[in-house]
C-alpha cells in the first residue's frame, strides 16, 4: 500500500481542493471570437461556481464574478428546483449565464433574479453587476432574441421579455401558474427527463416573434409525493406520467411581440410528443412529431403565416427511434441538416426545404454523437469514427465529397465547443492517466494550442501526493451471446502480492443513452477502492449507446435481460484472473445501475456476495411514460414485458447481502420503488440493509450526504467482502 500519509481517503475525496484538479463547465466564446468564458469551481468550495474569463489575444484569465458574490438567503421555488434536478445541477453560485448576441453583456439568474454583466474593454479592470429585475419571482429559460434587443424568460409559468438596456418589461401570456397545471415556454417534466428538451420555446430569426408550447398537465396522474427531510415532512400533489397513463396535453402557438397576438398552430396527431422545434427560415417553423409508442417520427413543416403544414420527413422503426439535435437550418432556410439511424448508425445527411434528400454526408460503422457548427460548406461534428471507446471532432464538407477529417488528438476523450467563425475550437479532453485539461486551438491546426486550463499531475496538482494510489486501467472486448463485442474497463487493485487474491467490485449501470466505458479520467473514488484492495470492472452491455441499432435494440421487449447476461460474461472473464477471489464479487450501481444490481443478485443469486443498490427502479409500471414504453410498450397490451422487466418476480433468488440506498425527496425515481422493495423483502423474510437520505433527490448530492453515503458503502463492502480497512 501506499504510505499513510499518501493514501486516499473518502474525507480527501469529498474535501477541497477539488481533487480532480481545475474543473471547468458552460465554455462559451464570446460572440466576436476574443473571449472564452466558463464556470470554476470556487479554490475553497467546490460545490460553489464562480464566472471567469480568458481572453484569447494576450491568453490572460480573469474572474469577473464569483459565485458567493450574490448569494442571499431566497429559497428555490418548485419550479427552479425542478429545473435543476433535470439539469443534473449540483452546485450552487453560477450555474449558468447567457451571452448576449452583440457581445457586450453577460446575463445570468442569481436566486430567482436576473444580473447583467458589462463587458469592457479592459477587462482587467474589475466591473460591476447590474441587478436589472426585482420583483422577487423565480426567472428561468432564459434566452436572447437573434438581436439582442430581448431577452425571453419564463416567470410564474408564462413568458416575459426584458429590454437590458432599458429595462422595460413586458408579459406576452396569461394563463401560466408558478405551480398550477398550465405553463406557457417551458419543457415539460418527460421533454427535459426523457426527451432532453430543455426549452420550451423559440426565437424567431427576425426577433419578431416567439414559437412556444402551452403544456397543460390537468390530465395527468397525481402522485402523492413524500418528501421527508429532517426535520419536516412535505406531501406534493407531483404529476407524474407513470408508463401507460396520460402525458401532458402539449399545444404549439406563436406569438408576436407587437400585437401580442397569439396564434395557435396546427398539430394534428393524436397521442404524441413534440420533440424537437426549429425555424427553419422567418416564416417557417419545422417540428418533429414522436407517436407515443415512438415507433414513428415525423418532420413537419408549418408555415406561421398561412397556417399550411406539410410533411417533410417521415421514418419508422420497428423498435424505436432515438432522438437527437442534429437538425440545423442552411442558407436562409433553403436546405437543412438531418440526423437519422436509419442505415443502422446515427449520421448526417443534407435536404432541401421540401424534405428532398440531396446528400448522404456521412456513413458507416459509427455514431456521429453531436453537431458542433454549420456553414453553408462544411460540418464539425464530434463521433466515433476512429475509436468507440473515444470521442473526437471532425471536419466534412456539406456536400458529402470527402472523407471526415479528424481534428482531435487520438489517445483521448475529447468535448469540444466552435468559435462563432468556425476558425478556433476549445478541447476539453481527458485520458485515464490525464484529468481533464482545456486548450484553445485553430482550424486549421497550423499554430500550437493554448492551455486555458493545464492540470498536469505535477507537484502543484491536488492529486500529486495520491498519484501513487493510481494503476493501470486496462481495457478490453469480450463476445456477447450473439456475436457482438463488448468492452470493458478493468482497474485492478493498487498492490498485488503473488499468489494472493483480491474482491471485486462491479461498478455497473447498463441502461440505455450511456456509455461508460471510455478513454476518460476516472474520478478519485475508483483509485481509493483500488488502494484498498478491491478491483473494478465495468462493460458496457448491449443496450448501451453509441453503438448503433444492432448493438442497442436486444432490450427491446425486455428490461435486465440481455444486460445481466452480458453483465455475468464479464464477470467469467474476471474468474479466469489469478488475482481475482471469485467468492468475493460484488456489485453496485445507481438509478439503472441499482436496478441491474438488484436483477443481477436476484438472477445470479450464487455469483455476488454483497451488492449496493442506489435509487433503483423496481417496477417499471412506476416509471415514466417516454422512457419505458419506448422499450416495453404500453402496459395494456404488454404486460408480460412489465412482469418479467420487474425485480419483484426474482425476489426470492435474493440470497446474498444487500444494501439499498435512495432519496427520500427523489422525484425522478420515486422514493415507492424502494419502499415497495422493502415490503417484498419482508414477506419474503430476507434480510437487507438500508440507508435513506432525508430531502435528498434522485442525485443524491452534497459533500455531506455524499461523504456519509460512501462511508456506508465502504463498512458495508468491508463487512461482507472481507476486506479488512486500513489500520
Amino acid at each position: 500500500m501506499p504510505d499513510q500519509q499518501f493514501a486516499l481517503t473518502l474525507a480527501r475525496i469529498f474535501d477541497d481542493p477539488d481533487l480532480n484538479g481545475e474543473s471547468s463547465q458552460g465554455l462559451r466564446f464570446s460572440p466576436d471570437g476574443k473571449l472564452i468564458t466558463y464556470l470554476k469551481n470556487n479554490p475553497t468550495d467546490h460545490e460553489c461556481l464562480d464566472l471567469y474569463c480568458y481572453v484569447v489575444a494576450t491568453s490572460e484569465t480573469r474572474l469577473l464574478v464569483p459565485g458567493k458574490e450574490l448569494d442571499d438567503e431566497r429559497i428555490l421555488s418548485n419550479r427552479e428546483k425542478a429545473n435543476r434536478e433535470r439539469k443534473r445541477i449540483s452546485q450552487d453560485g453560477i450555474t449558468e449565464y447567457h451571452w448576449s448576441p452583440d457581445g457586450k453583456r453577460l446575463v445570468f439568474p442569481k436566486q430567482g433574479e436576473l444580473y447583467l454583466y458589462s463587458v469592457s474593454d479592459d477587462l482587467m479592470e474589475r466591473a460591476s453587476v447590474t441587478r436589472i429585475t426585482e420583483d422577487g419571482q423565480a426567472k428561468t429559460d432564459l434566452h436572447f432574441s437573434a438581436d439582442g434587443k430581448y431577452l425571453a424568460y419564463v416567470q410564474s409559468g408564462n413568458i416575459w421579455v426584458i429590454e437590458p438596456d432599458t429595462g422595460a418589461i413586458q408579459q406576452l401570456t396569461f394563463d401560466g401558474q408558478e405551480d398550477g397545471p398550465v405553463s406557457n415556454g417551458s419543457a415539460e417534466f418527460i421533454a427535459q427527463e426523457e426527451m432532453h428538451r430543455f426549452d420550451g420555446y423559440w426565437w424567431s430569426p427576425d426577433a419578431s416573434r416567439i414559437a412556444f408550447l402551452r403544456v397543460d398537465e390537468s390530465g395527468v396522474d397525481v402522485s402523492q409525493r413524500y418528501e421527508i427531510n429532517a426535520s419536516s415532512f412535505q406531501v406534493y400533489d407531483q404529476r407524474y406520467p407513470f408508463a401507460g397513463t396520460p402525458n401532458a396535453r402539449i399545444e404549439l402557438a406563436v406569438v408576436n411581440l407587437e400585437s401580442q397576438e397569439i396564434t395557435p398552430l396546427p398539430i394534428d396527431r393524436q397521442e404524441c410528443y413534440i420533440a424537437r422545434v426549429n425555424w427553419l427560415a422567418d416564416n417557417h417553423l419545422v417540428v418533429q412529431v414522436q407517436s407515443r409508442l415512438q415507433d414513428m417520427l415525423e418532420l413537419i413543416g408549418i408555415d406561421t403565416t398561412t397556417l399550411v403544414t406539410r410533411t417533410l420527413l417521415t421514418e419508422h422503426s420497428e423498435h424505436w427511434i432515438n432522438l437527437n439535435n442534429h437538425f440545423r437550418s442552411l442558407q436562409a432556410g433553403t436546405r437543412f441538416l438531418w440526423g437519422s439511424e436509419q442505415t443502422g448508425h446515427l449520421h448526417l445527411s443534407l435536404h432541401d426545404s421540401d424534405g428532398k434528400l440531396l446528400q448522404q454526408i456521412t456513413q458507416g460503422a459509427y455514431q456521429v454523437t453531436s453537431v458542433k457548427h454549420v456553414t453553408d460548406d462544411l460540418i464539425y461534428f464530434e463521433g466515433t469514427r476512429d475509436s468507440i471507446l473515444e470521442s473526437h471532432l471532425y471536419s466534412v464538407p456539406t456536400d458529402g465529397s470527402e472523407d471526415p477529417l479528424r481534428l482531435t488528438a487520438p489517445g483521448y476523450f475529447h468535448e469540444t465547443v466552435l468559435s462563432p467563425k468556425g476558425d478556433a475550437y476549445i478541447d476539453r479532453s481527458s485520458s485515464p492517466q490525464q484529468p481533464i485539461s482545456v486548450s484553445l486551438n485553430t482550424i486549421p491546426n497550423d499554430r500550437p494550442s493554448k492551455t486555458l486550463i493545464k492540470n498536469v499531475l505535477d507537484e502543484g496538482h491536488p492529486f500529486f501526493p495520491y498519484r501513487r494510489s493510481c494503476v493501470d486501467i486496462s481495457f478490453g472486448n469480450l463476445e456477447a451471446e450473439d456475436g457482438q463485442t463488448l468492452h470493458y474497463r478493468l482497474i485492478p487493485p493498487t498492490k498485488r502480492e503473488p499468489h494472493k487474491t483480491y474482491p471485486v467490485i462491479l461498478t455497473v449501470y447498463g441502461g440505455p443513452g450511456a456509455q461508460l466505458v471510455t478513454h476518460q479520467w476516472v474520478a478519485p473514488w475508483h483509485h481509493y477502492m483500488a488502494q484498498r484492495g478491491f478491483g473494478l470492472l465495468q462493460l458496457d452491455n448491449r443496450g448501451s449507446a453509441n453503438r448503433g441499432a444492432a448493438f442497442e435494440k436486444p432490450i427491446h421487449g425486455q428490461l435486465g435481460d440481455v444486460e445481466v447476461s452480458d453483465q455475468l460474461r464479464g464477470i467469467s472473464m474476471l474468474r479466469e484472473l489469478d488475482w481475482v477471489d471469485a467468492e468475493r464479487l460484488g456489485v453496485f450501481g445507481h438509478s439503472y445501475g441499482g436496478y441491474m444490481t438488484l436483477m443481477l443478485m436476484m438472477k445470479a443469486p450464487s455469483v455476488f456476495r454483497a451488492g449496493v443498490s442506489v435509487a433503483p427502479v423496481t417496477d417499471w409500471r412506476l416509471y415514466d411514460t417516454h422512457y419505458t414504453e419506448r422499450y416495453l410498450g404500453l402496459p395494456v397490451d404488454h404486460s408480460g414485458n412489465y412482469e418479467k422487466s420487474s425485480v419483484f418476480p426474482y425476489v426470492d433468488g435474493l440470497e446474498s447481502q444487500l444494501l439499498l440506498i435512495h432519496g427520500m425527496a427523489d422525484d425522478n425515481v420515486l422514493f415507492t420503488h424502494s419502499t415497495r422493495l422493502y415490503k417484498a423483502l419482508q414477506d419474503h423474510n430476507l434480510a437487507f440493509s438500508m440507508m435513506n437520505y432525508p430531502g435528498a433527490k434522485h442525485g443524491i448530492t452534497g459533500r455531506v450526504n455524499n461523504l456519509h453515503r460512501y462511508t456506508t458503502m465502504d463498512a458495508f463492502f468491508d463487512r461482507h467482502l472481507n476486506q479488512p480497512a486500513l489500520s
